[in-house]
């Protein structure tokens, strides 16, 4: 169980949070994810103030082995479980849906 915060919810609250996520999908169908981190905090006002950097994560994604793993979905205010599952297969669908609909906005 990690002792990192990940809740936002409290104003004056360090908490960390992802401010860049990078997926490298080279020709070998391999995907390498790059998180990038910073600590923040909630002002009073509700607008998010950096605090600076934090640790990146840089993973791959077993895509083989672990396609249809369930992942639990998380509440992106308070980290918290919901109960519901996801897996990889239906993130990279849902990604990979987006950005062909950008692509054809962009490049009709």
């Amino acid at each position: 169980m990690s002792t990192t915060n990940y809740n936002s919810s409290a104003a004056g609250t360090p908490y960390v949070r992802a401010n860049q996520i990078l997926i490298e999908y080279p020709e070998n169908g391999v995907p390498v994810v790059s998180i990038t981190q910073e600590l923040a905090v909630v002002l009073a006002n509700g607008t998010v103030a950096s605090l600076g950097p934090f640790q990146s994560i840089v993973f791959t994604p077993d895509m083989v082995n672990n396609l249809t793993t369930a992942i639990p979905v998380v509440d992106p205010t308070t980290g918290a479980a919901t109960g519901a599952t996801t897996n990889y297969q239906t993130i990279m669908l849902g990604i990979l849906a987006a950005i062909r609909q950008q692509q054809l906005i962009s490049n009709p």
